[in-house]
């Protein structure tokens, strides 16, 4: 029984963050739990444990009275969730980059291309979340990727809504390709240096964006 119960909280969980990932429910937005699962046709044990599980990776904030809010990010927030992921995913790769096999070096080749293919802004998403989790994977701290994971998800859906990040700014694919030389290279000084290099390029780019939207707001 137990199991079941963590398997549909899990599966809540992911569906949920992807709606908040991809924008369906802003920042801000109420998460109403009858009308949630009456959509996942879940009973709400399990649709409360994934709202938890969200709330314990930044993505929703539980208030007393009024329940369960989409979490909006503050140009401070996101100002301290890329350091962080700056300080750890350059680690991680920095670990991981002599320890990669020929196999998932030629994966990270083959969903490097298929990125600068890509239309859709989700599609964008998916491959370079796969890009950079194909390079970090054999960096031995499994604590490590998970915080990388849940930093990269509470920003996520600011880099979605900004289009330029992935299909019209060239700097991207340009900046992935040198960090996979780097990977082939067995560089990983470079690699780490190239790394918290290209999320600081995300950095300046979603920091406007959330500081557009504050003043809009």
């Amino acid at each position: 029984m137990d199991a079941k119960f963590d398997s549909t909280a899990d599966s809540v969980a992911s569906a949920l963050r992807e709606l908040i990932v991809g924008g369906e429910l802003g920042g801000g937005e109420r998460l109403v739990e009858r009308d949630l699962a009456e959509r996942f046709e879940v009973s709400r044990i399990p649709l409360r444990e994934a709202i938890q599980q969200l709330a314990r990776e930044g993505l929703v904030e539980i208030f007393r009275n009024r329940g369960a809010v989409v979490r909006m990010l503050t140009v401070q927030d996101v100002d301290e969730i890329y350091g962080l992921r700056a300080l750890l995913e350059g680690d991680a790769i920095f670990r991981s980059v002599k320890r990669l096999d020929d196999e998932t070096l030629a994966r990270a080749e083959l969903v490097h291309r298929l990125l600068g293919e890509a239309v859709s802004t989700q599609k964008q998403g998916e491959l370079n979340r796969e890009f950079h989790e194909l390079l970090y994977g054999a960096c031995g701290n499994a604590r490590q990727l998970v915080a990388i994971r849940e930093l990269r998800a509470q920003v996520e859906r600011y880099e979605r809504l900004q289009n330029t990040l992935l299909a019209d700014t060239p700097s991207f694919q340009q900046e992935h390709e040198a960090i996979l030389s780097a990977c082939l290279a067995r560089n990983a000084r470079s690699a780490r240096a190239l790394t918290a290099a290209h999320i600081e390029t995300a950095r300046g780019i979603v920091l406007d964006v959330v500081a557009r939207m504050a003043a809009q707001g």
